[in-house]
């Protein structure tokens, strides 16, 4: 069994959808205001995009096995280029098979070559397998992530004109 790792084009924007929707097996749960085909735009949109890569793992067989996403986000102040790996999902009957290596791989290269200096990633706290996955792949367990929702983001507390 090999796994064969490719960048996404346009044209797959349904299959690394499709993909993305592994993530709400359990552990995972379906978000309360997933809608496909936002996430189908959303997914032409960054392929439009040079400093974001899609990417997928698919069997001998030509079967998607698992999808992963990267972006250069931001450029710290403390610690330089920073890319996110936003998603990484792998079909369940797939998992501990390598596939999430692979991808894994290919994104954090993908990273390095684009002017990289760190790789940050998000996981769900009831995710425990994903965690220790991550941990034997050489991360480091550095931060909590804390997150707001549109309806908790406020607004009004900056006046630009006051600059």
């Amino acid at each position: 069994m090999s796994i064969h790792i490719r960048q996404l084009r346009r044209g797959a924007e349904a299959e690394f959808v499709s993909g993305l929707e592994w993530l709400f097996d359990p552990p995972g749960s379906r978000p309360s205001d997933w809608d496909r085909d936002r996430a189908f735009e959303r997914t032409a949109q960054v392929l439009d995009h040079e400093d974001v890569a899609l990417f997928e793992a698919r069997s001998d067989q030509d079967q998607l096995v698992g999808v992963a996403s990267v972006y250069l986000d931001i450029l710290s102040v403390r610690f330089g280029r920073r890319a996110s790996i936003e998603d990484l999902a792998v079909h369940p009957r797939w998992r501990s098979r390598g596939v999430g290596t692979s991808l894994l791989t290919a994104a954090r290269a993908w990273a390095h070559d684009y002017g990289a200096n760190y790789v940050f990633l998000e996981s769900g706290v009831a995710r425990t397998d994903a965690h220790r996955f991550y941990l034997r792949e050489g991360a480091t367990h550095a931060a909590s992530a804390f997150r707001w929702t549109a309806q908790h983001l406020g607004s009004g507390w900056y006046d630009p004109a006051n600059q």
